[in-house]
Formats: C-alpha cells, sequence, structure tokens
C-alpha cells in the first residue's frame, strides 16, 4: 500500500510572506482614517462639509514577474476611464530606495467637484512573490494649491519594513 505524504502549508512563510508593513510621517492636521479598512490612510482635518484631502496606503500580492511597467499600466487603465480625466504629470521617483512611477490627474468627481488624485506606484520583491505598494493622495481641485505640498510630503516619507 502507498503511503500519501500530506504537508502542511504555512502563511506566513518563506512560500507565503507577510504582507508589508509600512510608515507615514503625518503632517500637522492629518489623522489616522483606520475606519476605511486600509493599511493606511491619512486625512486632513479641515472645516466641516469640506472634502477631506487624504492619503491611502494599499499593498497588493502580485506575481515576482509582474513589473512596475505593468503595475503603471494598470493605473492608467483605471483612471482613463474618470469623466473629464486630465493627466497633469508624472515620471520615475525613488520610493524608499525602490524604483517608482508617480502620477497626477485631475478629474470630475461626485457632485461635480473636480478632484486631484497623485498616484505613487512601487513593486517590493518578497521572494516567490511580490507586493505592489500605492499610495494615493487625492485633494480637490481648490484645493491644490495648499494640499499638494503636503500630500506629496506624506507619500514621501513611506518607509516599507522588508
Amino acid at each position: 500500500a502507498s503511503e500519501m505524504c500530506i504537508r502542511a502549508r504555512r502563511y506566513a512563510s518563506d512560500d507565503f510572506p507577510a504582507p508589508l508593513g509600512g510608515r507615514v510621517v503625518a503632517p500637522e492636521r492629518w489623522v489616522p482614517l483606520p475606519h476605511v479598512g486600509l493599511p493606511l490612510a491619512l486625512g486632513r482635518e479641515v472645516d466641516p462639509g469640506e472634502f477631506n484631502p487624504n492619503v491611502i496606503v494599499t499593498v497588493s500580492r502580485i506575481r515576482a514577474e509582474q513589473t512596475l511597467d505593468d503595475a503603471h499600466a494598470e493605473v492608467l487603465r483605471k483612471l482613463r476611464p474618470m469623466p473629464r480625466l486630465r493627466e497633469l504629470d508624472g515620471g520615475e521617483v525613488d520610493v524608499d530606495g525602490l524604483p517608482g512611477r508617480w502620477l497626477e490627474a485631475s478629474f470630475k468627481g461626485g457632485g461635480g467637484t473636480v478632484l486631484v488624485q497623485a498616484v505613487r506606484t512601487v513593486v517590493v520583491p518578497r521572494g516567490p512573490v511580490a507586493d505592489l505598494v500605492q499610495t494615493t493622495g487625492t485633494c480637490t481641485l481648490t484645493q491644490h494649491p495648499w494640499a499638494a505640498a503636503e500630500i506629496r510630503a506624506v507619500q514621501e516619507s513611506l518607509r516599507v519594513d522588508r
């Protein structure tokens, strides 16, 4: 009689690494938004009824062979259908010592408000897999003159535990 060999596979392990941890620095008047259910989310305190400028950090497990180009193309694919989309700027960026990409675009959000979104994307190799880390900052077009620098400061402060 042949015996079947059954092995338990564990998460987290070398084959299945735990999700990345990370941290950002919150400028004055930026507060945690734990209720949004994301790995990291900060919002700026504003007057009641105003749009909350915010920065969110998401971490997604991807195949090791997926490239930064693939990840950036996916950002563009998701943004392109947005109403009145205008790509404002973008390029290459260092994200905690890793090569990243960034894109800033404006589009019409809910209630006709024009939003500006800045997205930074980096792929972090994790052995047999990789983690895609995206830092997305959002504010309204009218907030952009003062909020953009604060959003950029939060995005630039990102450090990933690896």
